[in-house]
Order: C-alpha cells, then structure tokens, then sequence
C-alpha cells in the first residue's frame, strides 16, 4: 500500500471513530436528562377538511284574497355577505316596445347599467330615487347610455315622456343576489354554511326579511307569503314633479 493510501485510510478511520464518538456521547448526555424535559419532535397537524357551502332555495308567494299567486317580480340578496372590493355587475335595461326590459335588475354596489333605446321614437330616461338621481336627456334609436350605483337602495326608472314605462334597480351590497322566475323561485348557491339574514323586494308585496339556517353541502327551501290585496297601481309625476300632459300620439311628435 501507496504512502498515500495510507494517509486516505487513516483519515477515514478518524472520522469514523469521531462519529461514531459523537453519537455515544449525545446518546449518554441525553440519557442524564429526565424523560418529562426531553425535547420531542414537532409534529404537524392535518390541515382541516374544508366546510361545503349551501344553497337556499326561495319561493315567494302572492296572497290576494284566496288567491295565490308566483311572486316572479321579485328579487333576493344576502345583506351579510358583502360584496369584495371590486366586484360588479353591467346588465342592460332596454327600451323596446315603449317598455322597459327587463322591468326589475339587481345589481352590486358600484355596478353600471346600460339604457338602449331600441324603439323608433324617443325616450328620456330618468329616476329621482334618494338611492340614484339622474336625467339622461332625450336620446332617440340605437343610443344608449349608461349609469353607475355607488349606493344600495331600490331605484324607481321612468321615462319623461310615456308615463307608463316604470322599471326597478335593486342595488345590493352583497355578491349573492338573484331574480326570481316566472314561478317566483330563486336559487342561491355558494353560501357559507350557518345561520344567515335573507332580505329581499317585490314590486307589490314590498320588502321582507328571513333569518334562515344554511346547512353544509345542502339546499335550505324558504317559502316567503306576502298580502298584496291592498297593493294598488300609484302614478308619478314626471322628472319636473309635475303631472305627464295628457297622452299624445308621439309616433308623429318624435
């Protein structure tokens, strides 16, 4: 064997006796310190099963008499989910027919409406609601312009010129919203599961409020019965505050 060898053998040997030293001596200190003050290796919990969200299914119901009838002018909304920053919507509310369509949106705070006109006469679209005031002037076919809500509340729309066009914009501080169908059903998903407010608005039963409990990965269903036998038709005055004058053929004025 090479001097050289030799050297490499030699140092191996060393290491291997220093290791194997180090391990005795560690293995005896630790022998001397009582088993309650042994340190033990930490160890890391699992990471919790997510919890699934539920779904409430509401059916609103119009009571007139004897009568029951779909709720479908309706809207719902969780007021205790706020809406993240950020978070809108931008959904058409247009004039066709000399009517407003559709006659009831909902929308998050922040969002814009767009208003076409897609009749050949023309409209002024208009509200004085404490929620949005706002005039958009007279503006005829294939023009459109838009609003946005920066506050919740209920919206009341109408044009200056044809008193009975009226639509509704609900702004809502929530993501989770919905409209109702022709039925007067409404299903929202995706909602944390516990114990949570359901607030919602019908163009004759008014605003109602339910306190509801949402079950992990399950549909919740809440019946919502509203009295609209004192519910009448109320006129409105123009965007002046004054009385429309009298109906007028406007396919020859505009």
């Amino acid at each position: 064997m090479t001097r050289v060898a030799q050297t490499i053998r030699k140092a191996l040997c060393a290491a291997v006796a220093a290791t194997t030293l180090l391990v005795v001596s560690t293995s005896a200190v630790e022998a001397q310190v009582p088993f309650w003050k042994r340190s033990t290796p930490t160890r890391v919990a699992p990471s919790p099963t997510p919890i699934p969200p539920g779904s409430v299914r509401v059916e609103v119901v119009l009571l007139r008499g004897k009568q029951r009838l779909p709720g479908d002018d309706s809207v719902v909304w969780m007021p205790d989910l706020r809406a993240p920053a950020g978070a809108k919507d931008h959904v058409k509310v247009a004039q066709n027919k000399k009517q407003f369509e559709p006659r009831l949106a909902v929308v998050s705070v922040g969002s814009t409406v767009d208003f076409p006109n897609y009749d050949r006469v023309f409209h002024n679209v208009f509200s004085v609601s404490t929620a949005r005031s706002f005039d958009l002037g007279l503006y005829r076919k294939g023009k459109s312009k838009a609003v946005r809500f920066d506050q919740p509340g209920l919206v009341q729309v109408y044009c200056n010129i044809h008193p009975h066009m009226a639509a509704y914009v609900m702004v809502v501080d929530s993501p989770i919203h919905g409209l109702a169908n022709d039925q007067g059903r409404i299903t929202l998903r995706d909602i944390p599961a516990g114990r949570r407010r359901i607030e919602g608005w019908n163009v004759r039963g008014g605003f109602w409020s339910r306190e509801v409990k949402v079950r992990a990965g399950r549909t919740t269903a809440v019946t919502v019965e509203l009295d609209i036998s004192s519910w009448r038709q109320a006129s409105h005055l123009n965007k002046h505050g004054k009385e429309y004058p009298p109906p007028d053929d406007d396919d020859f004025r505009y």
